[in-house]
């Protein structure tokens, strides 16, 4: 017997290799060829999309009351740590963030799975205009009211789980696309790099997650920009951003009026490709006047590798004019650069600055023409100078004011007149021998607003300045009155 049982061995192990292989063969094909749908969909009716149950919301948290189901495919789990306590899932018409009192919620709903949500019961609101579904109400913050989590013994009561690996396809978009339809759909975003400041870095802080979230920032090869934001909690938190172009896939999403993208893991970075000639190749000259003549309508976007350069004429030490702002002048016009109430720089007086402005944006505020949208890693200080001053009448100023708008100004021989006597008050206004009269604005944040103003006749030094039709002079400091 022992003799049979060792002489039949090669058989039965060349049968088990020939089984195993024929085995392995058909289970390779059916993973490549034809991915599996596996589970059931429960026996529920969809009664309306996404899209139409976010319509519910208006402004202000609303429970819904009607028997209303919508299912779509999670498009994104936690498993990478980057998304924590929510499902998001998405439809043909849209995609919605659901909030759950649930960690490790990919063990029953992971990516690529179809959930059916029962409304009935749950609250619809939104969290710095992100709209998202919860279990009650959130009245913490009495003036921001939101939703809470469904608490985790009810989560099996309203979100009901259906087929799973379903295939998940991003939709592509651009950045300049990007509206609030948009909202929790799984993006591809294609010719993006991350900007001068955030490659190299890494996505987030992986040695203090409770405080490492970190936004880094994509633009395009227009200068438009994203935020790409990570928790100290990814699991690819410490890999670093890339210095290449190429495509990003992640959730859209926003905070406030900021666009962001959030990566379910390191494979959503896909980026081979050479920098766009906007992020640091080459870029040729334009003057700042021949950049102003292109504004023809209420907002002109600025042409790709074009650079301006001039000198600083504002002063930020005293903050007369916006902080988020400055004026920067050449040898033909000036412009005021505004990048938002975020932005901040370190530019001062006297600097010579050069600006990319791919992908900007020139547009009016309060009739004020302004640049905007640069990306900031594209300002650089180039050296100092100066700026020599316009000589005028005040009524030269008024005739020609449209054309000298932002630049800097010298008005000799002026009174200035005002029943307060002090910068920053209502009805300050500069007169001269040619029998016009100028308004001299000061804003109520400049350190020298409430100081007295000099009598007499004077010289005056300032920027020309348009608000709201309103033809004005803006001083740096009291040093401008001579």
């Amino acid at each position: 017997m022992r003799n049979m049982s060792f002489k039949l061995r090669p058989i039965l192990f060349a049968l088990v290799a020939i089984f195993s292989t024929n085995f392995m063969s058909s289970c390779i094909k059916d993973k490549f060829d034809t991915p599996p749908i596996n589970g059931e969909d429960p026996a529920l009716t969809v009664t309306t999309t996404i899209a139409e149950l976010k319509l519910l919301y208006e402004g202000e948290p609303v429970q819904i009351t009607d028997d209303l189901i919508i299912a779509g495919v999670v498009s994104a789990d936690d498993k990478s740590g980057n998304f924590y306590k929510e499902l998001i899932i998405e439809d043909a018409s849209g995609g919605i963030l659901v909030r759950i009192d649930r960690g490790d919620a990919y063990v029953n709903f992971p990516k690529g799975r179809r959930v059916f949500v029962k409304c009935k019961g749950l609250w619809l609101g939104s969290y710095k205009n992100l709209i998202q579904i919860g279990g009650t109400l959130d009245l913490t913050d009495p003036l921001n009211p939101g939703v809470n989590r469904i608490a985790d013994a009810l989560i099996d009561q309203y979100i009901i789980p259906g087929q799973y690996n379903l295939p998940v396809l991003p939709t592509i978009v651009k950045i300049s696309d990007l509206v609030n339809s948009y909202q929790n759909r799984l993006i591809k975003l294609e010719n993006v790099e991350f900007d001068n400041v955030s490659k190299g870095l890494s996505f987030a802080d992986a040695s203090n997650p409770d405080n490492g979230t970190r936004n880094l920032t994509v633009t395009d090869c227009d200068g438009n920009k994203i935020i790409v934001r990570t928790s100290g909690f990814a699991s690819f938190a410490s890999i670093l951003a890339s210095e290449k172009n190429g495509t990003l896939v992640g959730v859209y999403s926003v905070f406030g009026d900021t666009k962001q993208l959030r990566l379910r893991d390191e494979n959503d970075m896909m980026m081979e490709n050479d920098r766009c000639s906007g992020s640091g190749g080459v870029t040729t000259p334009i003057s700042i006047g021949d950049m102003r003549a292109l504004y023809t309508s209420p907002e002109v976007s600025t042409p790709s590798n074009k650079k301006i350069k001039g000198i600083i004429i504002s002063d930020r030490t005293t903050e007369s004019i916006n902080k988020n702002s400055f004026v920067i002048q050449d040898g033909t016009a000036a412009i005021i650069v505004y990048n938002g109430s975020s932005f901040t720089h370190s530019f001062n007086l006297g600097d010579e600055v050069e600006i990319n402005i791919t992908g900007g944006k020139l547009s009016r505020f309060n009739d004020g023409l302004q640049l905007s949208n640069v990306v900031e890693a594209s300002m650089v200080k180039t050296g100092t100078g100066s700026i020599t001053p316009r000589i005028a009448t005040v009524a030269e100023v008024n005739l020609n004011i449209s054309n000298w708008e932002s630049q800097l100004v010298t008005i000799n021989g002026v009174t200035i007149t005002g029943n307060s006597g002090k910068f920053g008050m209502d009805g300050v206004l500069i007169k001269d021998a040619s029998a016009g009269e100028l308004l001299l604005f000061t804003r109520d944040g400049s350190t020298f607003s409430g100081n007295a103003y000099p009598t007499g006749t004077r010289n005056i030094t300032g920027i020309l300045s348009i608000y709201k039709g309103d033809k004005q002079l803006i001083i740096r400091s009291p040093t401008d009155i001579q």
